[in-house]
């Protein structure tokens, strides 16, 4: 059984139309192919049970997850359980996703149910059947605010966990205390129990920097507070901060604070 609903007019509302929507009740076996897609995007939700996805590789992806497709991108995916599976999908029409949506197309994307994201489709479902005045806009908007929670649903489950949050956290204090310390990236991911790319892509997802980069922007707002505070040359503050070598350390700082040691510790701003 398939509940759709079909828009029938072209209004667009900021570039975007919709085209139909649907609630999907589907029995083993049910399976969607079109080798070249279609002239219209694709949402597609699993809302119950799970689908088989037919990527270039075989992805089967449980209740919560998702899948964009873009005009004229393969769908080919199917059903292979025993009970009533629940599915929503919307078509619609736009040259191309608003900037503000990140979301890839031909991915699937894995997140937990959520409740919300279903009543969201109901209520484009429901808007689209009854066509009261300015349905289309509303739909649109919904349309939106569901795509951002769907991208909110992945970011939230691909967030690192609190375990790799205190891991991470034993580099950050000893760069804070030991900044002068010239540890490699091998060292930092052995004190965090990891392995070195782990380590490095963890780092960059929880703090938003490169581990080196994080410890030279330390290094260097301790080289600013010496500078002023201090009556110490380049080379004996640059060594105190960890660099070997004090025309690299100018270099870091310049390209920090826009200005050189010198003209920093003269005061010139």
């Amino acid at each position: 059984m398939i509940y759709n609903a079909y828009a029938e007019q072209n209004q667009q509302v900021s570039g975007i139309n919709l085209v139909s929507c649907g609630h999907i009740f589907a029995k083993h076996g049910r399976e969607i192919n079109r080798p070249c897609g279609r002239e219209d995007w694709l949402l597609f939700y699993i809302a119950k049970e799970n689908e088989t996805f037919y990527m270039r590789n075989k992805v089967s992806a449980s209740a919560g997850s998702f899948i964009l497709f873009a005009p004229g991108e393969k769908q080919h995916h199917s059903y292979e359980g025993n009970q009533t599976a629940e599915f929503y999908y919307i078509h619609f029409q736009c040259k191309a996703l608003p900037p503000e949506i990140s979301l890839a197309t031909s991915t699937v994307y894995e997140a937990p149910f959520n409740r919300q994201i279903c009543d969201l489709f109901d209520d484009i479902i429901e808007e689209t059947l009854c066509k009261q005045p300015l349905y289309e806009k509303l739909c649109i908007y919904k349309m939106l605010y569901l795509l951002t929670l769907l991208e909110r649903s992945v970011l939230r489950k691909n967030r690192p966990n609190k375990e790799s949050f205190e891991r991470i956290a034993r580099a950050v204090q000893h760069m804070n205390r030991h900044y002068d310390s010239n540890l490699s990236l091998a060292d930092y991911a052995d004190m965090c129990s990891m392995s070195k790319y782990h380590f490095l892509r963890t780092f960059e997802e929880i703090i938003g920097s490169t581990p080196m980069e994080y410890r030279n922007h330390i290094r260097l707002q301790h080289a600013a507070d010496l500078l002023l505070e201090e009556r110490l040359t380049v080379e004996q503050i640059s060594a105190l901060v960890g660099y070997s070598s004090a025309s690299y350390f100018s270099s870091a700082f310049k390209k920090e604070y826009h200005l050189s040691p010198k003209q920093y510790q003269m005061g010139i701003r």
